[in-house]
């Protein structure tokens, strides 16, 4: 049986998911590349600083408390051509350095939209 504290932290996840995907829609503006990578590691592991030190996740440095990933190994090469960034988090709720992995994903100035004339290539004449 899952205790109510339990129960409580584990709830946090889909709370802290929707506000780092809120928080990072901007990258729809930005071309998908290293420079959107680094500031998307950098919001994302602001924010999740601020909850370590406000004691909301376990652990005696913020490498316990959690991790952010985004880079070449969160998305392929056909993320990268459609515009597709993604970032892995994880994040423990319960014990230091025990981690639930989460993903999100943003579309980012590179995405190609199927109704976008300009993304349809067109045979020679």
């Amino acid at each position: 049986m899952i205790s109510r504290r339990t129960a409580a932290k584990t709830g946090t996840i889909p709370r802290r998911s929707r506000s780092i995907d809120r928080s990072t829609q901007w990258a729809v503006f930005e071309p998908n590349g290293e420079r959107l990578w680094v500031a998307i590691r950098g919001a994302v592991s602001d924010f999740l600083f601020n909850e370590w030190r406000s004691g909301a996740l376990p652990g005696g440095a913020p490498e316990e408390a959690y991790f952010v990933r985004c880079d070449r190994s969160t998305m392929t090469q056909h993320d990268l051509d459609n515009g597709r960034l993604t970032c892995e988090i994880g994040v423990a709720v319960l014990e230091p350095a025990e981690f639930v992995i989460f993903r999100i994903s943003q579309k980012t100035a590179d995405a190609r939209s199927q109704s976008d004339p300009s993304s349809v290539r067109r045979g020679e004449p």
